[in-house]
């Protein structure tokens, strides 16, 4: 891939420890903040990017990882690496705080499949991306995958967006995302993650949408009636570090963290694919109703979403757009 420009994880407490010493001359512990628990698929692959990079490196260079967002949420993360005192994080929706044009990557059926994904990751579009976060002071380790969304909810299957129509739907905080659950027709509105479980038991909201082992891991089965499978948007989990604690590793290091990375995407990948078969029979076997949506209906009305955040975002998020659209052939 063309970020294999890699990172590494560590906060406050090791910043004066690594102005002190050589990198090369000392054992390194990065410190990783990662929002989901330790259930999630951007955890489990940061375990494995610890391993792999513990394994290249003898042991030098390795991770201490905080799940649950235990180091702040994903916003004081990225403000955090920019400033010198987190090493090491994986981000997902925020990252259009850094870069708006990135939500380009959240529009809805802009990935056609994982396929699709690499090939756009690994191609312009992926070295568009990378150089974006550079020049904000990030450097992408590894495009995780966050998985393909689904949608759960109280009221009915949703098949076609007009099955939406009125359907209370919480969504993270990300103006795009309210924007193209409005467009389809529901309800739509912010709320953050921890507070959602109670809200969709007490009528708050009808529904939610995200990969489906979040339903598995934070037990949406129990308060949740239907899943329906629409892959309306894949989620890409950024797997970031700071570009200074990038720079003062020693060449050698920096190979081993760009493979380390490498091998967390593959990783990533597997857990998605997994999960997908797997979870979707066990939500099934707790009594949920599994239906497949018409995503032909769905991409149908999604064009003028495109449309009309391209227009806001300007040229960049334009040619982002035409770069992972042009990767799917």
């Amino acid at each position: 891939m063309n970020r294999r420009t890699l990172a590494a994880l560590a906060l406050a407490t090791s910043v004066s420890a690594l102005t002190a010493l050589p990198l090369a001359a000392q054992d390194i512990n990065f410190r990783v903040n990662v929002p989901g628990n330790q259930d999630g698929i951007a955890y489990r692959s940061a375990e494995h990017f610890s391993d792999v990079l513990a394994d290249k490196t003898d042991g030098a260079l390795g991770i201490k990882l905080f799940h649950s967002s235990a180091l702040g949420d994903q916003e004081s993360s990225i403000e955090a690496m920019q400033s010198g005192i987190l090493d090491m994080a994986t981000i997902e929706t925020p990252i259009t705080a850094v870069a708006p044009e990135l939500g380009a990557t959240a529009l809805p059926y802009i990935f056609s499949s994982r396929e699709h994904v690499k090939a756009a990751m690994d191609g312009d579009a992926g070295k568009m991306i990378e150089d974006m976060l550079s020049a904000k002071g990030l450097r992408v380790v590894g495009f995780l995958e966050g998985g393909f969304r689904q949608i759960t909810n109280n009221v009915r299957p949703i098949s076609t967006p007009e099955d939406l129509d009125g359907v209370k739907i919480r969504t993270p905080g990300s103006a795009l995302r309210i924007a193209i659950f409005n467009h389809f027709g529901a309800n739509a509105s912010p709320l953050p993650f921890s507070e959602l479980y109670s809200a969709l038991q007490t009528g708050v909201f009808d529904g939610q949408e995200n990969p489906v082992i979040w339903a598995k891991s934070t037990k949406f089965y129990e308060v949740q009636k239907y899943l329906s499978l629409t892959n309306h948007l894949y989620t890409v989990t950024y797997l970031l570090m700071a570009e200074d604690k990038f720079q003062a590793l020693t060449t050698a290091q920096q190979e081993a963290v760009l493979e380390a990375g490498e091998a967390a995407e593959l990783r990533s990948v597997e857990l998605g694919i997994k999960a997908d078969s797997e979870i979707v029979d066990f939500l099934a076997n707790e009594g949920m109703e599994v239906n497949e949506a018409d995503v032909a209906a769905f991409t149908a009305v999604s064009g003028q979403i495109w449309e009309d955040w391209a227009a806001d975002q300007g040229p960049e998020a334009q040619k982002l757009i035409d770069l992972i659209r042009d990767a799917d052939k």
